[in-house]
């Protein structure tokens, strides 16, 4: 899986690399490696590369993860939902591919560069600090903003709880609309995001442009379009449990101060 393929690239595991998904973009280099398969995976393909460890996402490959437990093929499994629980899962890796220094310093770093988005907004008196782990969020002194996220336009779909996007919302310092729903990607209605009207809007990047938003009548009677309070994001930084999540923290954090 992509997040799992930039893991081990940002933990020096490069040349044990021996076959990943046509979907794993990044970094540029792991696009040269061995495909075996997309949203399925190539069973002939895995067993001629004769990998000593094959490294699945649990949720996002049940059936293939069966299907090569079947044929007794050396696998490990991560399940991460969570920020938290991504640094878990790198240390994870770490640990049973022999990067555990690597694994170590990468988190840490992570986790410094995490921090350093829940600088207080304003001097007034701090609310108090949450860890991490918990799934609490520590930092903004005046009230979170309300975030309106977009990962489908027509029919209009949200990140709802529960989701690794609704996560990323709540380290960067807002509060994400759809977590009132009680979907994990819920239809979201038009009448009650305009009810709401959230003062801004994440829109990941190739899904629609800002100038089609601006060209809908009933986009238009948004505050967040008309203040112009629309953040286009990579797709993948956004959705991919790994490294680069600090990436969508950070840039959603800065779109928020």
């Amino acid at each position: 899986m992509p997040s799992i393929t930039e893991t081990l690239y940002a933990l020096g595991l490069s040349e044990e690399v021996v076959g990943v998904t046509q979907n794993c973009n990044y970094p540029p280099e792991a696009k040269l490696k061995e495909k075996i398969g997309r949203e399925t995976v190539n069973l002939e393909k895995v067993i001629a590369l004769k990998p000593d460890l094959i490294l699945m996402l649990e949720d996002a490959q049940k059936k293939d993860i069966e299907k090569l437990k079947r044929f007794g093929l050396p696998i490990f499994t991560i399940n991460p939902h969570t920020v938290a629980e991504v640094l878990d899962s790198i240390t994870e890796i770490g640990q049973v591919t022999g990067a555990t220094a690597e694994a170590r310093r990468l988190v840490e770093g992570m986790k410094e560069r995490i921090d350093n988005t829940k600088k207080p907004r304003s001097a007034s008196t701090a609310l108090g600090t949450m860890s991490l782990s918990n799934g609490l969020f520590a930092g903004f002194l005046t009230p979170r903003p309300m975030v309106f996220v977009v990962v489908g336009w027509e029919p209009l779909i949200s990140a709802g709880p529960g989701t690794f996007i609704n996560d990323v919302i709540r380290l960067a310092g807002g509060v994400n609309l759809a977590e009132r729903t009680n979907s994990p990607y819920p239809q979201y209605d038009f009448e009650e995001l305009l009810k709401n009207d959230p003062p801004y809007i994440i829109i990941p990047e190739g899904l629609i442009s800002m100038d089609e938003v601006k060209k809908s009548d009933r986009w238009r009677q948004l505050s967040a379009v008309k203040s112009g309070k629309i953040l286009f994001v990579d797709p993948d930084i956004l959705s991919r449990p790994g490294p680069r999540v600090v990436l969508a923290i950070e840039a959603i954090a800065g779109f928020l101060k």
